[in-house]
């Protein structure tokens, strides 16, 4: 074969590969996505020497119903084998509310009820008798604590009994009617006749013996020399254990002396409140009422 010919047909042998080469390599990547996007966030971009990444996400879990949130971040870097790198997040996470709380939480110890905050209609308490009585129902949530204060009374030689609990708003009624009758006896009008009955008995649905948390206390044999409740209760041994020791148990002397204009009530050494050891402690040590610890408005 001339020279010249075996030159020529080498050098179409070699272009011919070269070409086999090149279309093998980009029929191999025929069988891939059109567009590697595809496989990415659409957020996301990569360039030669440094990298930079962003993306988020949010979502609403499913049983647990918590939180739902965004994350977002970005990182650069010198490339590979780079010696320094930095890279930053910035994320902010939204929690659903939680579950609502009891329709009251921790409130019903220190519900205010007085003439100025009645009770809500159709409010309602679970009650239960206090051990020893067979119709003295107290709020179930405190009864053990009042039981405890009658149990360590009588231990400590000061037996107490206890004249009532919960009442309901309709022996309420009852109450403050019969009271009122009385005043009438006296000479006064219905209207001031009830004036004078408030300061006394309570109005129907501003007891606190309407909530389940009040409980008139004395001596165990205060009937025996007493018709009613009065004030002269104070000057009793049992009144001055109850006095130095109800905080203890959560309860506090609801209706102080001097404390009329606050609460609305005259003195009452027998009527005691339920409002947890906290605020007991807090509320017997200032010497103060439920009124003041509250900050709510007075009667």
């Amino acid at each position: 074969m001339p020279k010249k010919t075996l030159v020529l047909t080498l050098a179409l042998v070699l272009v011919a590969a070269l070409f086999a080469g090149c279309w093998g390599s980009s029929g191999s990547s025929s069988s891939k996505p059109s567009s590697s996007s595809s496989m990415a966030p659409s957020s996301s971009s990569v360039t030669s020497g440094s990298g930079s990444m962003s993306g988020s996400m949010s979502g609403v879990p499913g049983d647990s119903g918590v939180a739902s949130g965004s994350v977002s971040g970005s990182m650069s870097g010198s490339g590979a084998g780079g010696a320094s790198s930095s890279g930053s997040m910035s994320g902010s996470s939204s929690a659903a509310a939680p579950a609502a709380a009891p329709a009251d939480g921790d409130g019903w110890m220190t519900r205010l009820v007085n003439a100025g905050n009645p009770l809500p209609e159709g409010f309602t308490v679970e009650t239960v008798d206090i051990r020893g009585y067979e119709n003295r129902p107290f709020d179930k949530r405190a009864a053990a604590d009042l039981e405890a204060m009658l149990a360590d009374a009588e231990a400590a030689g000061c037996k107490l009994y206890l004249v009532s609990g919960y009442r309901s708003v309709e022996r309420q009624t009852a109450l403050f009617k019969r009271k009122t009758n009385s005043f009438m006896a006296e000479g006064f009008s219905r209207e001031e006749a009830e004036k004078q009955a408030a300061m006394w008995v309570a109005r129907p649905g501003t007891s606190e013996h309407n909530t389940g948390l009040a409980a008139d206390i004395v001596s165990a044999d205060w009937y025996s020399k007493h018709s009613d409740l009065t004030a002269d209760f104070e000057d009793t041994p049992e009144f001055e254990w109850l006095y130095a020791h109800c905080a203890d148990y959560g309860f506090i002397l609801r209706y102080p002396r001097g404390k009329e204009n606050v609460t609305g009530v005259t003195y009452e050494p027998w009527h005691y409140r339920y409002v947890g050891k906290d605020a007991a402690k807090a509320i017997m040590q200032a010497g103060g009422t439920l009124e003041e610890y509250t900050g709510a408005h007075t009667a």
